[in-house]
């Protein structure tokens, strides 16, 4: 079992406390008083309680709602990012130190997070030295004022998210975790760190996106391969996905020569909400291939849904070299004329055709 963990930096325990309710603030606070030093220990007893009851809290990643266009002023939501801390002295009150926070959120478009926090209600002394500078951190926060270039949040914890597994003997998917290619058992055949070339990578673009979501479900050994219509919610979905050595489900999306370019956020739909549909399926593993290169911003996206803690799941992301790899193994790469070529291979005397590799059976 994959439960979320929770170390506080910053920890606001009124709001907290709020958050909680009164059956489960009882609760930390019964527990904190067993304790050597109670009220030493009622941050950490609190974030404890707090990891526990974040799925159902509603807490969901700042991400996802910003690309879903569903974030309000007053919505309680988390967000892991690199964030600059900077200590505001001038602004000091008594009672009130504050620290002032920045991170970027790439959603297609940057968008700048801000807010401040009370330094007094670190969760020890020792905390304070992990609120300066830049650091990733997870932010649990209420939206105080946001529009298109900026959103405000109000801390009510500020800290480390684990996702940790009771049972690692038992192998299989850590929820929140990315799975990579060579994870999956049906590609154990494909050696992923083989080089692979830019007329491969041009020959990549010229394969069908059907070609290559029926080569793939034919490895994964899916026989039921959908055709495309405008309101599905990924390309294939599955059961038959080996990872990390336990079978799971995995929906699939793919994007192929119709998008012949690195892909961003905007390549996913109006607001990204392909990314959206695809983490509405009921899978565990959540794939998302693409004949090109997929940039970090699309990458980080994948990976805060799969951390919403609401429901986190597993993802995997493969990209053209990836996706070629495979073909090739499968010797589904096309023969590429020297004049589809780009244009520094003709120049340089570079391959005029891609030899095909062949599976031994």
């Amino acid at each position: 079992m994959t439960r979320i963990a929770l170390e506080p930096y910053f920890l606001h325990q009124d709001q907290v406390q709020s958050l909680l309710g009164e059956q489960r603030t009882e609760s930390a606070r019964a527990r904190a008083a067993r304790r050597s030093e109670p009220e030493a220990a009622l941050p950490y007893v609190l974030a404890t309680e707090l990891a526990e009851a974040l799925s159902s809290l509603g807490v969901s990643e700042l991400a996802r709602c910003v690309l879903g266009q569903d974030l309000r002023t007053g919505q309680v939501v988390g967000a892991e990012l690199d964030f600059a801390f900077q200590r505001d002295r001038e602004q000091d009150t008594p009672g009130f130190k504050p620290i002032s926070f920045t991170a970027m959120l790439d959603v297609g478009e940057q968008v700048r997070v801000t807010g401040a926090f009370n330094s007094a209600r670190t969760a020890s002394s020792s905390a304070a030295g992990s609120l300066a500078g830049t650091r990733r951190a997870y932010l649990i926060g209420t939206v105080t004022n946001l529009s298109a270039v900026q959103i405000e949040l109000r801390p009510v914890f500020i800290g480390i998210r684990s996702f940790i597994d009771d049972d690692l003997a038992a192998g299989g998917l850590m929820l929140g975790a990315r799975v990579y290619p060579s994870d999956i058992s049906q590609f154990n055949g494909i050696d992923f760190t083989s080089p692979f070339t830019e007329a491969e990578s041009e020959a990549v673009l010229h394969v069908p996106e059907g070609v290559v979501k029926h080569a793939f479900a034919g490895l994964i050994g899916e026989s039921y391969v959908p055709k495309d219509w405008g309101g599905e919610r990924s390309d294939l979905y599955t059961s038959r996905v080996f990872a990390r050595g336990r079978q799971v489900s995995a929906a699939w999306l793919f994007k192929g020569p119709g998008y012949p370019r690195a892909m961003d956020v905007k390549a996913l739909g109006k607001n990204g909400d392909q990314i959206d549909r695809l983490f509405t399926e009921p899978a565990e593993l959540l794939v998302l291939q693409h004949c090109h290169q997929i940039k970090p911003s699309v990458v980080g996206m994948m990976d805060a849904y799969a951390h919403d803690a609401r429901r986190p799941r597993s993802y995997a992301i493969i990209d053209g070299a990836d996706t070629g790899r495979i073909l090739r193994s499968l010797g589904l790469l096309p023969a590429i004329p020297a004049s589809l070529l780009p244009p520094q291979n003709q120049r340089s005397g570079g391959p005029r055709q891609i030899e095909l590799f062949h599976h031994d059976h």
